[in-house]
């Protein structure tokens, strides 16, 4: 597998275990509050789109070797193309990513397209029933209402100017029912959960591969509505009137084809009305509690899912990963010196880039290769020896290159002399 590929195994799994954990852990702990449910189910989403940024890197041998004491070190990185078949997997799997993000933004925008035209095709609610205007005053909220003869459920739509689309049997309603729903509806344009809505529909779009995304997503509809309902009752004191209009809402719906527009998610009314029916209000210490330690196993979940599955984790197959090869280096010139202290460090004049054996190439063989080298009082390259290597075919391509550089000298109190350094030279498969 190349590293981009590893990179995006390692956060598909890592998302995952977090996201499962995330439709398991609020029931384990009875988290019911539906706004304490809905906050941490947008949490998760987030940090799940922001694994890569919100760790480092995992440490491999392409990323350094240890130091071997006040020697001077000079690291390069060689770079090769990826056998064949890698680059095609990598690119199917990028295509497939890709497509699959981009029928979703699709399907989006023919929503947004759609509800747009629904807008545009309705007419005006003149002059607003009473019920209507009790709620607007209710909610301290506002926004256009319209009537459309094709849809059967209310639906809250725009950004810049909310507006709701009434069905036309809106009107059969009683007015204790249509306050009830009208207030629903304007507390979604009070919360702004369209511009909610249009953040989670492209975070699926990015998470479309990730199963348990959806699950999330869901969750997160399903909670915003009961929370909306609750807030509703509250608002109105009148729980049996909006239990009967979401009653009928659930009923109608069943005929609507609103429930078919891309972008308007189903209300799970009837999970809605089941819940209002056997609520049992959590009180705030209990939810803050359920919630916090559903945050800390979260938390764990996580770290041991960035632990098992880290970033940057070293590709090469396993036949590249066994012990290194290595060299005891003799330097028996006594006037050798270490850079550091009053002895300056020579300065690169050429350089001859090593490379890529065509062998370890195919064989998807990379890492990093330890040289010693001795530089003379004249910048030449007099002695080059492998101290570590993968493979001995990257040692003889660094060392066959390191033999052509040249340096400006290192001095001692300006002198030239002569010193020793470790060069550690990178391969690593693009």
């Amino acid at each position: 597998m190349t590293p981009l590929l590893v990179d995006l195994a390692s956060w598909w799994l890592q998302a995952g275990l977090l996201l499962g954990a995330g439709l398991v852990l609020p029931v384990l702990v009875r988290l019911r509050d539906p706004g304490m449910r809905l906050r941490l189910g947008q949490l998760l989403l987030a940090i799940a789109i922001l694994l890569p940024l919100l760790q480092p890197r995992g440490a491999s041998q392409a990323d350094g070797v240890p130091g071997t004491g006040p020697v001077f070190s000079l690291a390069i990185l060689v770079t090769g193309r990826p056998p064949v078949a890698a680059a095609s997997v990598e690119t199917v799997v990028l295509v497939l990513l890709a497509a699959g993000a981009g029928l979703r933004l699709a399907w989006l925008g023919a929503g947004l397209l759609r509800l747009r035209s629904l807008r545009r095709r309705s007419r005006p609610l003149s002059p607003l029933p009473p019920p209507i205007a009790s709620a607007m005053a209710r909610t301290a909220a506002t926004a256009e209402i319209l009537v459309s003869p094709e849809i059967a459920s209310p639906v809250t739509l725009g950004w810049l100017r909310p507006a709701i689309l009434l069905p036309e049997s809106f009107a059969l309603l009683e007015g204790a029912e249509q306050e009830a729903v009208a207030c629903h509806e304007l507390l979604h344009v009070k919360r702004r959960d369209s511009w909610a809505l249009l953040l989670e529909e492209c975070a699926r779009a990015l998470l479309w591969a990730q199963p348990a995304a959806w699950g999330v997503l869901s969750g997160i509809s399903l909670s915003r509505e009961q929370a909306v309902d609750r807030a509703a009752i509250d608002s109105t004191g009148d729980l049996r009137a909006y239990l009967r209009a979401l009653a009928v809402l659930a009923r109608l719906s069943q005929e609507s084809p609103a429930a078919a527009l891309p972008f308007h998610t189903r209300s799970h009314l009837v999970r809605r009305v089941a819940h209002l029916a056997k609520e049992v209000p959590m009180s705030r210490t209990r939810a803050t509690l359920a919630t916090a330690v559903a945050a800390a196993a979260l938390l764990v979940v996580g770290a041991a899912g960035a632990a098992a599955f880290p970033f940057g984790a070293d590709s090469q197959p396993p036949a590249a990963k066994t012990a290194p090869a290595k060299a005891s280096v003799a330097v028996d010139e006594s006037d050798v010196l270490k850079v550091g202290g009053d002895v300056k460090e020579p300065v690169q004049i050429s350089r001859s880039q090593p490379t890529y054996p065509e062998e370890a190439r195919k064989n998807g063989i990379q890492g990093i290769v330890k040289l010693s080298a001795v530089i003379d009082a004249k910048g030449t390259v007099t002695k080059v020896e492998p101290i570590e290597s993968p493979d001995p075919t990257l040692a003889a391509a660094a060392v066959d290159a390191v033999r052509k550089w040249t340096y400006k000298p290192a001095t001692l109190k300006g002198k030239p002399v002569k010193v020793i350094m470790t060069i550690t030279v990178s391969f690593k498969l693009a």
